[in-house]
């Protein structure tokens, strides 16, 4: 039987080699999935609070302590995958040049940003991205976990959406809602092709439909024939679906994909980014 609840001492891996760990780390917290493809229902997922801080010297020192104060971290797994919340970002074309090159595109959309820059390149979303974390956090990352590629968590649900997508019918808007509806990712397709990105912060449910159809009608997309897809908080999910129902003609819970059912039965409750981010 999988475990779901948000501490990690319980947590008692042997042979954690068979393992993956799957990280999403944002300005509050660090979600943590743990899972092992030869075991039905091994999924095991937490998440730790960080404690509140005012600079990023010090929400540094928070994530450290977060993770070096949980050793089942640590350990040896097969694979360990990590993505990172940034609104610091920019989607460049694939193979859009060098690192330079990348950079200079960022700091033209982001002239005063400071910290850690990362190019992430050649995921299934058919972009490269390049994104910034507070300094520190990105070296803190490949010296703890040895070389880890680090996504944004944005990026892992476009690629996971995009290869969801039949590139030869319906235009789609898919979206994520965490964080009690306060939080949603937004991509958009237009056959199969990346349209746009982004996160919004939202104060209630309200917020939550406005950002929906403001981005649809932008978009230009069809009410009777193209498609909404929405996944993560359960509450305003049901509360959002029927009302977006009363503008648009296809409104859809996404469905857990079958990968993550053969993890566990109950994986439906595990944070959506992670089972993206693992499968």
């Amino acid at each position: 039987m999988s475990s779901l609840s948000d501490t990690t001492g319980d947590i008692k891996i042997d042979k954690t080699h068979l393992w993956t760990l799957s990280l999403f780390i944002d300005e509050g917290s660090i979600s943590i999935m743990l899972h092992n493809d030869k075991v039905a229902d091994s999924l095991v997922c937490r998440r730790i609070g960080l404690p509140k801080y005012s600079s990023p010297e010090e929400y540094l020192r928070a994530l450290e302590n977060a993770i070096y104060d949980n050793p089942v971290l640590l350990s040896d797994f097969k694979r360990v995958n990590v993505c990172v919340d940034s609104r610091k970002f920019i989607f460049l074309p694939p193979g859009y040049g060098t690192d330079e090159e990348a950079r200079r595109a960022f700091d033209v959309a982001f002239p005063d940003a400071d910290g850690d820059f990362v190019v992430s390149r050649g995921y299934n979303c058919r972009t490269d991205v390049a994104f910034m974390l507070p300094r520190g956090v990105y070296r803190f990352l490949m010296r703890t976990f040895s070389n880890v590629p680090v996504r944004l968590h944005l990026e892992v649900l476009c690629s996971y959406f995009r290869g969801q997508t039949n590139i030869s019918t319906i235009n789609k808007e898919a979206v994520y809602i965490r964080d009690g509806g306060n939080v949603i990712d937004v991509c958009t397709f237009r056959q199969g092709r990346l349209q746009m990105a982004n996160t919004f912060v939202c104060r209630s449910s309200d917020d939550v439909i406005f950002y929906i159809l403001a981005i649809w009608n932008n978009m230009g997309f069809d009410v009777y024939s193209d498609e909404i897809q929405i996944t993560g908080d359960r509450q305003v999910r049901a509360t959002v679906i029927p009302r977006l129902r009363e503008y648009v003609t296809y409104v859809v819970p996404v469905m857990m994909p079958s990968a993550a059912m053969r993890i566990a039965s109950d994986a439906a409750k595990a944070p959506f980014n992670l089972i993206a981010l693992a499968i």
